[in-house]
């Protein structure tokens, strides 16, 4: 009897995953270190958790954080070992847009690299240009759906048009990446009309696809959208960021770089079984904190 461990899959599989590549974000981030056992986030600096949006998979809503600097001493900043700072990775940062340029202006006297992270509600033209010449390099804009109406599903927020415009804006000033959320059976087709869209309306650089995380806290108001129990598995994510590839050729679709750099070199047998452990608690900053006078 001859046993078959491998089909067709198996090597589709394995050659997504070969040909993504990293996202500008990641790089430099300790979990690209696989000899590392206790990988951190880049530093942040955390300016508000208030946020205009109310999304169904937020985790921070779930958990106070204090506004300041997460990871460098802002009164004595040693960099070493430090590529980029993020800004921010709770709450909506341009609600105190001020606070977001000193932010930019810290980083920058620093020497690293300064990703924005965004619902994109709040950009406009004028701030786009001030953020040019202060030296943000990055602007990464959360946007999960094609359509007002899953939007507004996801966001609780009628801003579609508002996000879809700046993101337009965005990429002809930044390096942008647009970062969306994948819920199983729920939003993976206007992924890939969002990244058609995207491809041949935009100038947007890359599109970041994160798997759903669960927490106790959240599943009520997951459990009705989509099918929470293909939460986690990295065949249907791997065909869906391929699928979306396809469709917008012109922009590095691909996953967030830990995950990848675990996959790379997985047989595509593992990879056609595995899943990710997406039900976890919520997740906490894990670098120091210190005081920043915004």
């Amino acid at each position: 009897m001859k046993i078959v461990l491998r089909n067709e899959i198996c090597d589709k599989l394995e050659n997504i995953v070969k040909n993504l590549k990293i996202t500008k974000h990641c790089i430099g981030c300790e979990g690209l270190d696989l000899n590392n056992k206790d990988p951190h986030h880049h530093p942040s600096i955390e300016i508000t958790q208030k946020c205009n949006h109310n999304c169904i998979f937020c985790y921070s809503k779930l958990v106070g954080v204090k506004s300041g600097i997460y990871g460098i001493d802002p009164n004595n900043p040693n960099t070493k070992g430090h590529t980029g700072i993020t800004i921010s990775q709770y709450g909506e940062p341009l609600t105190y847009p001020n606070k977001v340029k000193k932010a930019i202006e810290f980083t920058k006297n620093n020497n690293l690299r300064c990703d924005l992270q965004t619902n994109g509600v709040y950009l406009n033209e004028n701030l786009l240009k001030e953020f040019k010449e202060l030296g943000l390099d990055i602007i990464m804009i959360s946007l999960s759906a094609s359509t007002p109406e899953t939007h507004k599903i996801i966001a609780n927020s009628d801003t579609y048009e508002k996000i879809l415009n700046n993101i337009k804006l965005s990429s002809k000033y930044f390096h942008t990446i647009v970062r969306s959320v994948y819920i199983p059976e729920f939003n993976e087709n206007e992924l890939i009309e969002m990244a058609k869209y995207l491809n041949d309306n935009t100038e947007v650089k890359e599109i970041m696809i994160h798997q759903l995380v669960v927490h106790n806290k959240n599943i009520g108001e997951l459990e009705n959208k989509g099918n929470i129990n293909k939460v986690g598995k990295i065949k249907d994510l791997l065909l869906l960021v391929d699928e979306m590839k396809k469709n917008a050729p012109n922009i590095n679709i691909t996953i967030k770089g830990c995950l990848l750099v675990n996959l790379k070199g997985m047989d595509g047998y593992i990879l056609n079984s595995i899943n990710s452990d997406c039900f976890s608690e919520v997740p906490s900053i894990k670098r120091e904190y210190y005081e920043f006078d915004f």
